[in-house]
Formats: C-alpha cells, sequence, structure tokens
C-alpha cells in the first residue's frame, strides 16, 4: 500500500531532477533536512509529484517542465552523489537528540539511503518493463486516474503526455544495453510485453483514455462546454500522435533485442544475481533474515498449514465441498462497509474517510490484477479508490478477502494511519513491501472470520490459501535464490501431486518476471506474525487489538527496526480480544502505490478443494494435487518507485 510512484523517482529506475543543496546542520533542524529531501524526491517526476500532493506550493515546491523523470546511467550516478551528501548529513542528526518520531523517521531513512546507494551497482538487474508490473502496463491506468484539480492540472497532463515518446526511448535504450550485459528477458516474457502493448490500440473514441478524460473534465466545473470540447480534442489528437508513437517505437526497439536473452532462468544464473536477490529481500522486503532462515520459515508453516488441513479433513470430509464455486451476491462497496464495522472489535476504529470502487478497463481486464487499491495524495487522504477486475469472476471467499486486503482493515484502512499527519511526509516516500503487502496477506487471512463458517471451516480455508502462497514463495526462494530451473519446480510440485505443466510454466515465467515478489506478500505476513508473538508475549494483557494499533501507528518500516521500538507497545482500555481467534503462527512463529508499487499477478496455482481425498480414498498418497485447482488472490497492485 504505497503512493503511486513511476520509477524515475528513485535510483534504480532512473532520476528525478537533481536539485544540488547543502545542510548545514547547525542551521537546519532535522524536520527541515527531511522536508529538503522529499521536495527533491518529488520534484522531478510529474506523476509522482500529483499523485503524492494536491497543492505542492504550500510545501514549497515549484513544479517543473512536465516530466516522467530520466531513465539513464548518468542520472544515476549523479543521484547517488546526492544520496551520499544526504547519508552524510544524516549522521549528524542521528549522534543529536532527536525526539522519538524524529529517530525513527532518521532510522528508517538511514536504511532505505544504504539500500539505496548499495543498488547502483545493480543498475542493470532492474526491469522496467513486463506484461503485468512493467511501466508500459502500470502506466495507461495512472493516466486514466491522473487528477484534473485545476486548468494548470489538464494542461500539465497533456504536456505530460508529449513527453512520453522521449521516456521511452530511454527505456529501450537501457534495454538495449541490459541486452550487451547478457541480463535482457527471454523471448516468452518478450511477447507477453509486446502483446500487452499491442492491446491498447487503435486509440479511438471509445478507448478508456478517452473516456475517462471526457469524465473527469465532466467534473470540472472550473471549465465551460467550448473549453472541455477543445480540451477533449486535444487529448485525442495527442493520443494518437505521440502515445502511440511512444508504444510502437518501444515495441520496435525490444523486439530488435528477441534472441538476445541469453539467461532463461533465474537470478542465480547471472553474474551477481545471488547478491542482487538478497539485496532486494533486504531492501524491497525489509528483513534481516537470511535465505536459510527463509527457508525454514516456509517449510514450517507449510507443515503447520498441511496439518491443520489434514486435521479438518479428519473431523469432517464435507469440508471439501465448502464455498465451492458460490459466486458472491453483494456489491463490492457493500461488502466494504460491512468490513468497516466487523473489524473495530480487534482493530482501532476506522478514519473518517470516502472511498469508491471502479472496474479496471475492458482493453486491461487481460493484464492487471484481480483488484487493487490507488493510494490518494497524502493531502486529500479522502481520495480512495479501489478497482476490481471484472474478468476475475470471483466466488464468494475471494471477494470478501480480495476486499479486506485492498480494503479493510487492509491497504485502504493501512494508508488512513500514514495520513493521520503524526509523522513526517518523508515517510510516505519509503515502500518497504514486507510492510506493505505482509499487511495486506495478514488482512486477506483475517478475514476469514468474516465468511460466517465454523472456526473449522475458516482455519481450513486460511490453510488451505496460506499453503499454496508457501508453496509460491518457496518456488520463488528456490529459482533465484537456489538456481532450479523449470523441471525442479515440476518436480518438487510433482511431490504435492501437482503436475499440470502448463500451470508450472506460467508460475515459472511470473516468478522470473518480479524477483522476491510471493516474498514479499508471504514472508511480509510472516514477519508480522512473529512481530505478533513477540508483542503479545511482552505482557498478558496486550491483545490483538494493541497490537494493530501499534504497528499501524508505527507506520512503515523495515522489520530488524520495528523490533527494535516493540517497547512502545501499550496496553489499552481495548480488553477485546476474541478468545475464538485463531492468531496464526502463535505458537511457532509470531502474522498491498502510487507508482512505485507494482502490481502482484494472482498465483496460477495450485491447490482446490477436489483435491484432497474423499472419504473412502485413504489408500491413496495424502497429496495435494492441481485438480480443479482455484486461483489465489494476491492483489495489491499499487507500484511504489521506491521499490
Amino acid at each position: 500500500m504505497r503512493k503511486y510512484f513511476i520509477p524515475g523517482s528513485i535510483l534504480m529506475a532512473g532520476c528525478s531532477l537533481f536539485l544540488l543543496f547543502f545542510f548545514t546542520v547547525c542551521q537546519h533542524s532535522f524536520s527541515d533536512f527531511a522536508m529538503e529531501l522529499f521536495c527533491h524526491e518529488l520534484s522531478g517526476n510529474t506523476i509522482n509529484l500529483h499523485y503524492t500532493l494536491t497543492d505542492p506550493e504550500a510545501l514549497g515546491i515549484e513544479e517543473a517542465l512536465p516530466s516522467f523523470g530520466g531513465f539513464n546511467k548518468a542520472a544515476v550516478e549523479k543521484e547517488v552523489s546526492y544520496l551520499k551528501n544526504c547519508q552524510k548529513q544524516l549522521t549528524h542528526y542521528l549522534n543529536r537528540e532527536l525526539k522519538e518520531e524524529e529517530l525513527l523517521t532518521a532510522e528508517v531513512l538511514d536504511w532505505w539511503l544504504t539500500g539505496q546507494i548499495s543498488s547502483e551497482q545493480f543498475y542493470y538487474y532492474q526491469e522496467p518493463l513486463g506484461p503485468t508490473l512493467g511501466i508500459q502496463a502500470q502506466l495507461p491506468v495512472l493516466l486514466a486516474e491522473f487528477p484534473f484539480r485545476s486548468r494548470e492540472d489538464i494542461d500539465t497532463y497533456l504536456k505530460l503526455l508529449t513527453t512520453l515518446p522521449a521516456y521511452f526511448d530511454e527505456i529501450a535504450a537501457f534495454e538495449k544495453e541490459k541486452s550487451e550485459q547478457g541480463l535482457f528477458m527471454n523471448d516468452e516474457i518478450l511477447d507477453k510485453i509486446l502483446a500487452q502493448c499491442h492491446s491498447l490500440f487503435p486509440i479511438n473514441k471509445t478507448h478508456f483514455l478517452v473516456t475517462t478524460f471526457g469524465e473527469r473534465l465532466e467534473d470540472c466545473e472550473f471549465l465551460d462546454s467550448d473549453q472541455k470540447i477543445s480540451y477533449e480534442v486535444q487529448n485525442l489528437r495527442i493520443l494518437n500522435r505521440d502515445v502511440t508513437t511512444a508504444y510502437k517505437n518501444l515495441c520496435r526497439s525490444i523486439e530488435a533485442l528477441r534472441g538476445t536473452g541469453i539467461n532463461k532462468y533465474g537470478l542465480y544464473h547471472t553474474p551477481k544475481g545471488i547478491e542482487y536477490y538478497e539485496s532486494l529481500l533486504r531492501y524491497n522486503i525489509g528483513t534481516d533474515l537470511g535465505m536459510a532462515e527463509i527457508h525454514k520459515l516456509l517449510e514450517e508453516q507449510m507443515e503447520s498449514d498441511y496439518e491443520t488441513i489434514l486435521y479438518a479433513v479428519h473431523q469432517n470430509t464435507d469440508i471439501l465441498h465448502i464455498d465451492k464455486d458460490i459466486p458472491s451476491r453483494q456489491k463490492p462497496s457493500d461488502i466494504l462497509a460491512k468490513l468497516q464495522k466487523q473489524i473495530q472489535t480487534d482493530f482501532p476504529a476506522p478514519q473518517d474517510v470516502s472511498w469508491q470502487v471502479k472496474e479496471v478497463p475492458d482493453s486491461l481486464t487481460q493484464f492487471l490484477s484481480p483488484a487493487f487499491y490507488m493510494t490518494p495524495a497524502i493531502d486529500a487522504r479522502e481520495e480512495n479508490t479501489i478497482y476490481i477486475n471484472p474478468s476475475y469472476q470471483p466466488n464468494r471467499t475471494e471477494l470478501v478477502t480480495t476486499l479486506a486486503h485492498e480494503g479493510y482493515p487492509g491497504h485502504l484502512y493501512q494508508n488512513s494511519f500514514e495520513n493521520k499527519g503524526a509523522y513526517h511526509p518523508l515517510r510516505n516516500l519509503f515502500y518497504i513491501g514486507g510492510y506493505t503487502e505482509g499487511w495486506g496477506m495478514y488482512s486477506e487471512f483475517y478475514a476469514y472470520d468474516f465468511l460466517g463458517l465454523s472456526d473449522l471451516e475458516a482455519d481450513f480455508l486460511q490453510a488451505m490459501s496460506s499453503l499454496n502462497y508457501a508453496i509460491c514463495a518457496s518456488l520463488d526462494l528456490a529459482i533465484h535464490g537456489e538456481g532450479w530451473t523449470e523441471e525442479n519446480c515440476l518436480a518438487y510440485l510433482s511431490s504435492f501431486g501437482i503436475t499440470n505443466a502448463e500451470q508450472t510454466h506460467e508460475l515459472y515465467l511470473n516468478i522470473l518476471e518480479e524477483p522476491s515478489n510471493y516474498l514479499k506478500y508471504y514472508l511480509g505476513y510472516l514477519e508480522i506474525c512473529r512481530l505478533k508473538e513477540s508483542a503479545l508475549a511482552l505482557s498478558s494483557s496486550l491483545t490483538l487489538y494493541d497490537f494493530h494499533k501499534w504497528f499501524l501507528e508505527m507506520g512503515p518500516a523495515p522489520f530488524p527496526i520495528l523490533k527494535k521500538h516493540l517497547d512502545a507497545l501499550e496496553v489499552s482500555s481495548h480488553l477485546l480480544q476474541r478468545t475464538h481467534q485463531n492468531i496464526h503462527l502463535l505458537a511457532v512463529k509470531p502474522v498491498h502505490n502510487g507508482l512505485n508499487h507494482f502490481p502482484v499477478e494472482p498465483c496460477v496455482l495450485l491447490i482446490g478443494c477436489n483435491s484432497l481425498p474423499r472419504k473412502g480414498e485413504e489408500h491413496h498418497p495424502l497429496v495435494l494435487c492441481a485438480a480443479d485447482a482455484g486461483y489465489i488472490s494476491l492483489f495489491y497492485q499499487v507500484v511504489n518507485g521506491g521499490g
């Protein structure tokens, strides 16, 4: 759950306009220092700026010429030099007495700067393009939601569109350099990207970038009808002239690189792949666990989930038929409203914010996740939007748990705490995937208690979903951290009775596309569980409400820093922990941006209720098969440029 940042605002995805300034500690407070850095990170990227602030001038930010930011090595080197200077200045503040909140911000900033600076060595390992996660796939949605609050915003938007050919040219040049380094994508992923790009065209009067533009103009009371018509004409002309040209040129450029992707496997098989993957674990997820520790944690959780499933089946074999393909009869908005009320036993009362639910445009349904949440500007927290992808047609369980992940108590709810103004705005720019996506998954699993099922049924369905995620996360670790090939994955999945080669192939491609993505969700969830275990062990008086309140009010931070601040957790008067609540993992382990936070594809696996043996089939090996396999809902796709 982060702000919409596009590559360009951070080191690994290019660089915003470099603003050289020097901090004099004796003349600047830490808050001033942090605010200058905040303004710098936003100033050179129009999308990032407009999705983060409605009124940049209120913070002294003068908007530069419309730009998507730069994407070249020279800009990165300049940014690294700037960030190193920032970190030197930061050490002076860390050696002074800071207020508690300032100290936390300084600690997280130091961690973030270290990650950004160290990532320079992995410049060619980043991948701005992708069938679902790439900027070329995310950008149309961001453009369709670009807010028009004034005539200046509309003019900025149209000028921004005219810069897209140059921005995509820089990405094409970067991909050529990647190819020369032997790090270009394989042809199958290339085909998917090309198909996604081609699906956006032709652009006519019914295209969603045309219709959504007109819809936003309708809400602009500061325009008369003639002005609206004039803008609509300009928009259609620029879309066909500049946007179409940008995408076609990009397609031609990367098509010319076909066949140059020599590595058809994971990061393990590249020169710095292991180091890069470890960097993703530390700075994208926010964990300090090594790969061996993560592997052990995943294995333990899979064993726990498997035991839960076996116990439920032993108690009641009819549980295998639960909720099978039952469509939801409720509107998503009604489900969200109900979730708002249901969570208040174990969570602080939701902030008074508004939200709306929209459907993904038809032309994007096959490329975007089942659902995603778009975060509002930090000075307009009422503008919350959740997109539902109608092509997935989720059943009742999937819809409720998805909306819990994206809405309450998931990302929308989580974001309302970040925008309360309790900590420095700079922290809104830190994307810590494990904290954000782990909470979305935590919320998704929590929502099984809201399905009106018995404890046994809820635990069974939750364990089935958790086991799916654990398998995918384990494969992510094995492919990129241990060098597994697709054949290795097939052999591993066959031990679960999963033999569908087509499903395995799709999952393998998904994991190649975005290393550590499944771990960002599932390991983040497990880290929250471990943190919860440690928190509740501090005092028998502490409740789930206390832990949830502390975790949300702490805000985005890597898990090692959160652990350091556990002593700030206080017992509240809200002693309402439910005795029937299954504190998942409590015995053995401790619990979805804007544009930087790339969306997660739904897992193509794995396990459906029909995978388990029925009564009278005890002679069959008890393995989890892919018969009637159900989708897993990994659904938060707001892109975050800091991650």
